[in-house]
């Protein structure tokens, strides 16, 4: 394939990202990429005004080894306590003060609807998370009413407000599900580089535009946080079908959209406590799950890795290529080229722009979107050679390799 075979490529692909990816042609649909679509805008004021029933949301939160992080968690759902009927703590084999810290915060702050669970073991075929879930779920549907579930990680906060906005939404827009892309940390170098561009990946290949809409077949959520109706569960446990799978959140959107409708956004009043501040760390986040993402396929793996390099690195590497000294800059063709390039260029810039926005980042590093591509293609080839090589990829001293 010659080079410029490669940029016409990804002139192309860039063109659809831009215009048609995730909404119909001509339409006011939002561009996947111009993250329009936030939680904030999308809640009716006027109908959060009428009075809500007595407390009737439980919340389940999933726990290991998070010392650093349970605190901030627990302090944020207990000053919206007056939604919560109950809370429960799934201590996946903590090593650490997780569950200490807990108890004491609960006591401080006099509430006493809590229960801890300890989890003495992990099933052969469960993945850590899920299995968890599994037993905090199962704990809160002994309680028979219609309550609503908050399935929260141990690491995620929640401003005011959020926990009475998400049931009113849930009611009022008829939804099965709400889930909020919790604000990741973006403070560090190797978060500003990779955390915004993570954030973009998701949207383009779960749109949200897309996830929203009942008939459309793609679902997604963020397992950070999920706001859900407590009768999905009480008649066959959902984690059973998806119990051994590393990404939980898609898995099971997928399972409760084929009930009803769901509902994906990003949000400004959910943030994720949780440093990356190293690359390392980012690199077992996504490695982890990676390669399940293309269920453990080389073939997909092979198409995924063209797709980036076609729309991530080709064009940087045209520009490398073509005004590197070989040839003449002003020759016809060159200038062509240039011009293919420079739109793409444009094009990129344009779609990365909003999230580096949302993120607060510095617009310099909108330059930088093929470095963080190259970094991905190189996470997921690792997450692959770690599947079929190294036992699986590993996460909180667990390694996780088949998907049945």
């Amino acid at each position: 394939m010659t080079p410029n075979i490669l940029i016409l490529f990804s002139m192309m692909l860039w063109f659809y990202l831009f215009f048609l990816h995730g909404r119909k042609p001509f339409s006011n649909e939002p561009y996947f990429w111009s993250n329009k679509i936030i939680f904030e805008k999308y809640i009716n004021y006027e109908t959060l005004k009428k009075p809500l029933k007595k407390p009737d949301v439980i919340v389940v939160i999933p726990a290991r080894n998070e010392e650093k992080n349970i605190s901030l968690t627990i302090q944020s759902l207990l000053k919206q306590k007056e939604q919560i009927k109950r809370i429960i703590l799934i201590n996946d084999q903590s090593t650490d003060n997780t569950v200490l810290i807990a108890k004491n915060l609960f006591y401080n702050y006099k509430f006493r609807r809590y229960k801890i669970l300890d989890t003495k073991f992990l099933p052969e075929d469960w993945s850590g998370k899920l299995w968890s879930l599994e037993q905090g779920v199962n704990e809160a549907i002994k309680d028979k009413k219609n309550n609503y579930l908050l399935l929260i990680d141990a690491d995620i906060t929640l401003e005011e407000n959020v926990i009475h906005n998400l049931k009113k939404t849930l009611i009022n827009r008829n939804l099965f599900m709400i889930s909020l892309m919790a604000k990741l940390n973006c403070s560090h170098f190797w978060e500003k580089l990779l955390i915004p561009s993570f954030i973009f990946f998701f949207q383009k290949i779960y749109p949200f535009n897309i996830v929203n809409k009942k008939t459309e077949k793609i679902a997604a959520a963020a397992g950070g946080c999920i706001f859900c109706k407590q009768s999905l569960f009480e008649k066959k446990s959902l984690f059973e079908k998806i119990k051994h799978n590393v990404i939980d959140d898609c898995n099971l959107a997928k399972l409760i959209k084929k009930k009803g409708a769901i509902w994906l956004g990003l949000t400004n009043k959910v943030h994720s406590n949780r440093e990356y501040k190293s690359l390392s760390s980012i690199w077992n986040m996504v490695s982890r799950c990676a390669y399940e993402q293309l269920h453990n396929s080389p073939l997909y793996l092979f198409f995924s890795i063209l797709g980036l390099f076609l729309i991530y690195l080709a064009w940087p590497i045209g520009f490398i290529y073509y005004f590197s000294g070989k040839s003449s800059i002003l020759s016809e063709q060159n200038y062509i080229n240039f011009c293919l390039l420079f739109t793409i260029f444009v094009i990129s810039t344009i779609c990365y722009l909003p999230t580096i926005r949302f993120y607060k980042v510095s617009k310099f590093f909108t330059l930088l979107l093929p470095i963080s591509a190259l970094f991905y293609i190189t996470m997921t080839i690792s997450s692959s050679l770690n599947y079929h090589f190294n036992n699986g990829n590993e996460w909180k001293g667990r390694k996780y390799q088949q998907m049945k």
